[in-house]
């Protein structure tokens, strides 16, 4: 079974991006750094103009979520910094940081508390969304269900990613589980894809 995720909440993104953008400094970030929700003393708000972001479990390095849209991260660590994540930029981003003791002030004065729930629904959703399709699940529709995901990718973007590399991250799952997967639905004609497992091509996955 496909499970389709929440929709995003565009309208919410933007208007909380317009809205904080004049009180943060825009940072650009290389591929692959590690960013810190804050500092001991100080936690951030960061909003996504351009590139690929993801969240990251620290404890075991388990990737909970991607976007290449513009978005706005930051608001559970600002309201319980249990600091058990971190972001991490998978090409080069354009971010804004904005010092959360900035941003309830902002909110409460542009009364826009409905889109911040709207935007902490979504992530809490999304989340139940990323449990539906790992936990306790065999492990071929999983790696069909993340292979559909690869294959949504900016064409260029998933030519530069590896097929094992992106399951196991976001699944915990071993690379020999998933390579006897994949190796067999590119044996059947199901996917095809390039020395070293890239540049993925679905031509049609099996139910």
């Amino acid at each position: 079974m496909v499970i389709c995720p929440p929709k995003r909440p565009g309208d919410a993104i933007d208007t909380l991006i317009n809205a904080l953008t004049p009180l943060g400094e825009t940072i650009h970030i290389v591929a692959r750094k590690r960013i810190a929700w804050g500092t001991r003393d100080k936690s951030y708000i960061y909003l996504v103009i351009q590139g690929e972001v993801s969240v990251l479990r620290i404890s075991d390095g388990l990737l909970l979520g991607t976007t290449n849209e513009p978005h706005v991260l930051g608001f559970t660590e600002m309201f319980c910094p249990i600091r058990s994540n971190l972001i991490r930029a998978e090409t080069a981003c354009t971010l804004i940081r904005v010092d959360a003791s900035l941003v309830i002030p902002e909110i409460e004065r542009l009364s826009l508390w409905r889109a911040v729930a709207e935007l902490s629904t979504y992530h809490t959703t999304f989340m139940l969304y990323r449990d539906m399709q790992i936990v306790n699940q065999r492990t071929p529709p999983v790696v069909h269900q993340y292979l559909q995901e690869l294959d949504k990718l900016p064409t260029e973007r998933k030519y530069q990613v590896n097929i094992l590399s992106y399951i196991q991250e976001r699944t915990g799952l071993s690379r020999s589980s998933i390579l006897n997967v994949v190796s067999s639905l590119k044996r059947n004609k199901y996917i095809d894809y390039e020395r070293g497992g890239y540049k993925l091509k679905i031509n049609n996955l099996p139910d």
